[in-house]
């Protein structure tokens, strides 16, 4: 049974709505290595990246080149996850290799309707989200839809604190 607190459909992440999921223990801000290890380990965790706002051309059309970009962000993020023992998964890095491969336009990769769905069932197989501080992460109204999505239905959300050495050993 998800929690009903009302929060804006689009992102507002100054919200004092977020303060109870902070109480509650399911919204972690500026979350650390020990966050993670403590409250993502032995989880499928959903890898939450920014997508459709900079997959983009200077004109807003799709960009083969900034969609390979943004798999290669998310996948970066899933291999620091599973260094540190955290199934991740990442539908962008899924997404990405599927418009990679035949450009027949068959799906509009700027679909958001088509993608939240495809998305939705890997979210709600879930037991926790990671935001990584990808540029573009805080703008992005699929984040935030799924962010929400999960704070409702009581799964733990880690928004990961920027850090220079993420992944560095």
């Amino acid at each position: 049974m998800g929690v009903d607190i009302h929060l804006p459909d689009s992102p507002d992440w100054g919200h004092p709505h977020l303060v109870h999921f902070e109480e509650a223990h399911l919204l972690f801000r500026d979350a650390g290595l020990g966050d993670l290890t403590t409250g993502a380990r032995g989880r499928l965790c959903y890898l939450a990246t920014p997508y459709s706002k900079v997959c983009v051309d200077q004109d807003g059309a799709w960009d083969c080149q900034q969609s390979l970009a943004c798999g290669m962000r998310a996948a970066e993020w899933a291999r620091i996850m599973a260094v540190e023992g955290i199934t991740a998964i990442s539908p962008i890095i899924q997404a990405v290799e599927m418009l990679s491969v035949g450009l027949d336009y068959s799906v509009d990769p700027l679909d958001a309707t088509f993608w939240s769905a495809w998305c939705q069932p890997l979210l709600s197989a879930c037991d926790a989200m990671i935001v990584p501080p990808i540029e573009g992460w805080q703008e992005s109204l699929g984040i935030w839809q799924e962010v929400v999505f999960a704070l409702r239905n009581n799964r733990p959300v880690f928004l990961i604190a920027p850090r220079k050495n993420w992944g560095a050993r």
